[in-house]
């Protein structure tokens, strides 16, 4: 009898720890999915953002008469456009840190 009773409990403590281990995976798969989505909701706000910046840089070069169609030019638009969007992180990036 005692022989049943050992394997009984530890069969329940084999499920307790299969139990423990899937809620851990759970959360873990619900995070990864959040995370996701999360990324995917930025991609989607970068993609409107892009217009935005790119006319506002197209603008910028044509009110320096800088403009044409060249190499040069997409150059100078991609340089002018890193050194917004980097301004753009750093202020953004303190701005969330503010508590």
């Amino acid at each position: 009898m005692d022989k049943v009773v050992k394997k009984v409990l530890d069969k329940t403590d084999v499920d307790e720890k299969l139990g423990s281990a899937m809620d851990k995976i759970r959360q873990e798969v619900r995070k990864n999915i959040a995370t996701a989505i999360l990324a995917a909701f930025a991609f989607i706000i970068a993609l409107v953002w892009k217009d935005v910046i790119t006319d506002g840089v197209n603008a910028l070069v044509a009110y320096m008469n800088m403009s044409g169609s060249g190499f040069m030019f997409t150059i100078i638009s991609a340089l002018i456009t890193t050194v917004i969007c980097v301004v753009g992180i750093l202020y953004f990036s303190r701005w969330g840190e503010k508590k």
